[in-house]
């Protein structure tokens, strides 16, 4: 009888934690809109900081909203549809079919940023623009 009390507690703490885990998932999810806050974008040249320039955003009305049916849109009437493969998210421009890679490096109930990278090469150097941007609930 003991050994049966001790596995009915474990049980019930199983899945209350189970439980727990799911619901702090779910509320960091991408769905909502979500206001942008700052950026950060940097070039490189051959593997050196050649310009940098950052901004804060002074007022919300540059934003892009998430749908839980995979669509997405911005504050300029830009539609997307983006999909969340592990820590990529795949915005797809609807107007000239064009894929956005972005790598997202937090998200939780009130930020969201997302990391961009471009390398092209310009004769013999080598250019690489990084964007970081921050958005806010």
């Amino acid at each position: 009888m003991k050994n049966f009390t001790l596995l009915l507690l474990l049980i019930a703490t199983v899945t209350i934690t189970g439980c727990k885990k799911d619901k702090d998932e779910d509320a960091g999810g991408i769905v909502g809109k979500w206001y942008l806050h700052s950026y950060i974008n940097i070039v490189y040249t051959n593997g050196k900081v050649t310009d940098q320039n950052s901004q804060t955003a002074s007022d919300r009305s540059n934003y892009i909203e998430f749908k839980s049916n995979g669509t997405a849109a911005d504050n300029e009437g830009d539609q997307f549809s983006y999909k969340i493969n592990g820590t990529q998210l795949i915005l797809k421009d609807l107007e000239d079919g064009e894929d956005e890679l972005y790598e997202i490096r937090k998200i939780n109930n009130s930020e969201l940023v997302i990391f961009n990278e471009l390398v092209q090469q310009a004769g013999s150097d080598q250019i690489k623009y990084t964007t970081e941007t921050t958005f806010k609930k």
